[in-house]
This record gives structure tokens, sequence and C-alpha cells, in this order.
């Protein structure tokens, strides 16, 4: 003898809510997560974390800086003393892409604290090209003055002899500063 319908019901109406709570639960678990995965590893989340930088007064412990991939947080650990010129020059790199697309639709404006130019850089467009190229001329800049200036304890001018038509001494020299 089988069951009346409504008894029928209530026992198929239990294994799909069990499902639904499932799949929602996936899907809160996935939202509430998806803003503590790192960005695409710019130095730009560095950028940001500038002001946290100096106000430390000390190594960037590299493990707690925002936003960065594999490879550079073992940059990172290798070189430590380099990481407040790595900061200074993505903030300088932010505030110029700012500048440069201040009267475009996008702005290089923040869409989140930890990937700086929201989905602008997860896809192939001239936009992603140049906020990367300007991140690295940014860092590359900051990293070559300091070192000019002897802030960074590991490195130096190269020990390869100089042609004799070269009147300048040091690195850099060439490079203006606003």
């Amino acid at each position: 003898m089988k069951p009346p319908k409504e008894t029928r019901r209530k026992r198929n109406i239990i294994p799909q809510l069990i499902y639904y709570a499932i799949i929602w639960s996936f899907y809160i678990i996935l939202v509430t997560s998806a803003k503590r995965l790192p960005p695409n590893g710019t130095w730009i989340s560095m950028g940001l974390a500038l002001g946290e930088l100096l106000q430390m007064n000390e190594a960037p412990h590299c493990h707690k800086l925002p936003g960065l991939s594999a490879g550079q947080g073992r940059i990172c650990q290798l070189y430590q003393d380099h990481m407040l010129a790595v900061a200074n020059g993505a903030h300088q790199a932010l505030l110029e892409c700012r500048h440069q697309f201040q009267h475009r639709r996008w702005n290089c404006s923040i869409l989140d604290e930890l990937n700086v130019f929201g989905p602008v850089t997860s896809i192939s467009s001239r936009e992603t090209a140049f906020a990367h190229a300007l991140a690295a001329a940014g860092v590359t800049y900051a990293v070559s003055r300091a070192c000019r200036d002897g802030h960074l304890s590991s490195c130096g001018c190269s020990r390869m002899g100089r042609p004799k038509t070269l009147t300048k001494t040091g690195f850099g020299a060439d490079v203006e500063t606003t």
C-alpha cells in the first residue's frame, strides 16, 4: 500500500530543501572568501599600503602585505629593505595612472582593497598593458633611485669598465625628477 500523495510530497521536498541549502551554503562561502583571494600579483597593492609601511619603521612582514603573488612574496623575503622603495614606486605609478586617465571613463579608480584595478587587470586590454607597464616603470624607477642614493644594502653600480667617452659617473643621472 502506497502512502498518501501529501506524505510523498513532503518526503520529496526535504531532499530538495537540503540540496538548495547546500548550494546556497557553497555560494555564501564562495562570495565571502572571494575578498580574501589575492589579486593577480600587481605591486600596485603595495602602493596602497605605503602609509602602513612608513609607520612600521622596520622591514615589512611579507606575509602580511596584501596582493602579492607567490613570486613577489619570495622577492619580498629576500630583499626586505627594498620593499619601501617598491611601495613608493607603486604609489607613484598609481598616481601617474590616475593623472593619465583622469578624463577617461576608466581612471584607475580603486574598486576594492585587494585588486586596485578591479576586473580590468584580469582581461587583455590596452588599459591592462598600461597599468602593468606603469607599475613596472614606477617600481624600477624608485628602486634604482633608492639604490643610487645608498638606501639599499644589496645593490650598487656595475663594476664593469666604462668607455672612455662616457663622462658621467654613477647611474640614474639622466633621469629627471619632478
